[in-house]
């Protein structure tokens, strides 16, 4: 800094000086001449200087100009700042394209609106949701857009606190949940998040509760319907009461069957992962044959067809209980006289597939997709009267997918039922395939 201040101050004293040596040998007017002329010289110099400063600052991308003396020294700190500024502009740049590119891939709908609700940026999943584009609506009032009255009411209020909840107006199956959040500049972000599977599990969790209210209630009626009547009987006969007991054992049952299907269900569904073993399905399914056999008390034609020995790496337990509800369905649906066939083949891809087959009344095609859910009934009549308590192809779809595996349902109406459990060649252990074999036949 010190020669940057005296290096100048110097050339003009040095000049002042020189002029006066000249004026004392030549006269005053040759001093002052030399003295003019040089100033002159110098402030053409610097002015010079300023010019080719000003041409490199109007174009920045251009090289840096280079002097000597205090030019020099500016110069250098200038392009020094300038580079700083450079770096940290494209640097600014780069982070903000990237967090656009963050935002502009979010799952969650993004819309910024000015203050009269024009639309200024949205993102792709905002696009979906709202039905609103990036490319047609940018500038548009959203209100002209979404057409929900409720929507319309609750962005005038701008309400921040205030979430609201409504259907998408590019589907009424999908859900959103909307938030207004506030910006600089009077501006407001207004977030869509897509609630469907909350609300469908928010659905299910009441229907689930009062299912299960409704399937407890009517055998506890039963049972307390009796216990009441017996205690005001003034002197109760031995031989009515054991004339109920049966009545109220098979309620008791019921209610045993459901607590017992629920904790099953409540088990799966807390235990993260499956406890892996060897499991000898051909085995299994033979003791199923002889476990539909004797729920059948002939009624029915059972069938076993092992086209394989191939094992399974999976849950003993879990795969009999899954397996169990798909057998035992079919001899509770299937008319007396009807054929009942379990068969263990190989299918696509390495796979392998235990097969429960019926000549039941069959399913219609509409409830095929919802047989899993939680006490769906196709005929709710005829399930209590078989005896199920709703949950078994619940279990049944539970213990596959802990096992990477799939349920299949093929059903003709009239003609019967196929329900095959898939599973994937990774769980295979690969045996010899044995001769078909038949039971009850």
């Amino acid at each position: 800094m010190v020669s940057f201040w005296w290096r100048p101050l110097g050339i003009v004293l040095g000049l002042a000086v020189l002029s006066l040596l000249l004026s004392g040998q030549f006269g005053t007017g040759s001093g002052w001449k030399l003295f003019v002329g040089g100033l002159g010289l110098y402030l053409f110099y610097h002015l010079r200087q300023l010019q080719r400063m000003a041409q490199w600052l109007a174009r920045p991308e251009r090289s840096p100009v280079t002097s000597d003396g205090v030019w020099g020294d500016v110069l250098y700190r200038l392009d020094k700042l300038l580079r700083l500024r450079q770096g940290a502009q494209q640097k600014a740049a780069a982070d903000l394209e990237q967090m656009l590119e963050a935002t502009r891939n979010l799952p969650d709908g993004v819309v910024i609106l000015d203050e009269s609700n024009r639309i200024q940026w949205l993102n792709l999943a905002a696009e979906r949701f709202l039905g609103v584009s990036q490319e047609r609506d940018l500038g548009q009032f959203i209100p002209y857009l979404v057409r929900q009255g409720r929507f319309v009411e609750w962005l005038n209020r701008e309400d921040y606190a205030q979430t609201l909840a409504m259907d998408s107006p590019v589907s009424r199956e999908k859900h959103l949940s909307l938030q207004l959040v506030p910006l600089p500049r009077l501006q407001k972000m207004l977030l869509a998040r897509d609630v469907t599977d909350l609300a469908r599990v928010d659905a299910m969790r009441r229907d689930f509760v009062a299912n299960v209210s409704h399937e407890l209630r009517t055998p506890i009626t039963v049972i307390v319907g009796f216990l009441e009547a017996f205690d005001d009987m003034p002197d109760p006969s031995p031989a009515e009461f054991r004339k109920h007991i049966p009545l109220m054992r098979e309620q008791s049952d019921r209610i045993r069957r459901l607590v017992d299907d629920l904790l099953t269900l409540a088990r799966l569904e807390s235990e993260p992962e499956t406890k892996d073993e060897t499991v000898d399905i051909p085995a299994l399914a033979r003791r199923l044959a002889s476990e539909a056999e004797a729920m059948s008390q002939g009624r029915h034609r059972v069938t076993l067809n092992l086209e394989s020995q191939s094992r399974l790496i999976g849950n003993s337990q879990e795969l009999y209980s899954a397996l169990a509800n798909l057998v035992s369905n079919a001899v509770r649906y299937t008319p007396a006289g009807g054929h009942i066939s379990l068969a263990w083949s190989a299918t696509e891809n390495g796979g392998m597939g235990f097969k429960v087959s019926d000549t039941g009344e069959g399913i219609e095609p509409q409830h095929i997709p919802r047989l899993t859910e939680r006490f769906y009934r196709v005929d709710r009549g005829r399930s209590r009267a078989s005896g199920g308590t709703g949950l078994g192809l619940a279990i049944v779809k539970h213990v596959l997918q802990r096992h990477q595996s799939k349920l299949r349902v093929e059903s003709t109406v009239g003609k019967g039922s196929t329900f095959t459990a898939v599973f994937p060649a990774e769980r295979v252990i690969p045996g010899k395939r044995p001769d078909e074999q038949a039971i009850g036949e």
